[in-house]
């Protein structure tokens, strides 16, 4: 039944116009966005936290922490975030996750190009996993197949079960970062294949959306206690802290 579904919502993506995934709205073939969502849309970028990527007011050099940071590092090495979450690029995600529109994966691994390091060659791509429960209802995992346009667009490898979900979490959604993190403790574990076999790995760990990132840290622990040197969090948006930039003390480290 579920792949049945996933094949009528390809036929539909096919033969039906594009419209902006923003809005709805039809827009010209080849666009992503219609102008009016595009110019709403808050693209990140630097300059910005090392540790979180949280943009700062101005540039505080490359190697400048947040306070938040600073107070409490984290355990990812960085997040990489597209668009700034807000209930418009809001509707990008759930168009996807729910609504069936596959086609977003690529549009989405599009606008994470700009943010992947220049070297490469130790790279993995793998996605945050759902239970396999989600999996048979939704017939995809929305953060895979984002992944995958990622590995097929920049050529860097994407091995999708690295991480496995054996425990069943409640929706996240309306949660504060406190029972997020309660309901994904010890939601993940490494799949027996890849133990040992991490070590001088560096994973691009590949979500949908950013909010608390409770389940997104259990996922870079789980890699960093198999051995991963480097995890970084790369989404489509991600929410910020206070719902802008941040002006609070800074400090710099030597890389």
């Amino acid at each position: 039944m579920a792949k049945g579904r996933h094949i009528f919502h390809d036929m539909l993506n096919w033969v039906l116009p594009e419209r902006c995934p923003c809005c709805g709205v039809i827009i010209a073939a080849g666009g992503s966005f219609c102008v009016s969502c595009w110019q709403k849309l808050e693209f990140l970028g630097a300059p910005w936290c090392r540790g979180c990527a949280t943009p700062f007011e101005f540039d505080r050099g490359a190697d400048a922490y947040c306070a938040s940071c600073i107070a409490n590092p984290p355990r990812h090495d960085g997040i990489r975030a597209a668009v700034k979450y807000d209930d418009l690029s809001a509707q990008v995600a759930l168009r996807l996750k729910y609504g069936g529109k596959i086609g977003l994966a690529r549009v989405i691994a599009q606008h994470m190009l700009r943010h992947l390091p220049e070297e490469q060659a130790q790279l993995v791509i793998t996605p945050v996993p759902l239970h396999w429960t989600r999996i048979w209802s939704r017939s995809f995992n929305q953060s895979a197949l984002i992944g995958k346009q990622l590995s097929a667009l920049s050529g860097i490898a994407f091995v999708p079960d690295i991480l496995v979900r054996h425990k069943r979490t409640p929706s996240m959604r309306g949660l504060d970062h406190k029972r997020r993190r309660q309901a994904v403790a010890r939601a993940f574990a490494l799949h027996p294949k890849y133990q040992g076999k991490l070590k001088g790995r560096c994973i691009i760990l590949i979500d949908d959306v950013l909010t608390t990132g409770a389940t997104s840290d259990g996922c870079v622990a789980v890699l960093k206690r198999g051995g991963a040197d480097w995890v970084q969090i790369f989404c489509w948006a991600r929410a910020l802290r206070g719902g802008g930039t941040q002006a609070d003390a800074t400090i710099s480290f030597d890389a």
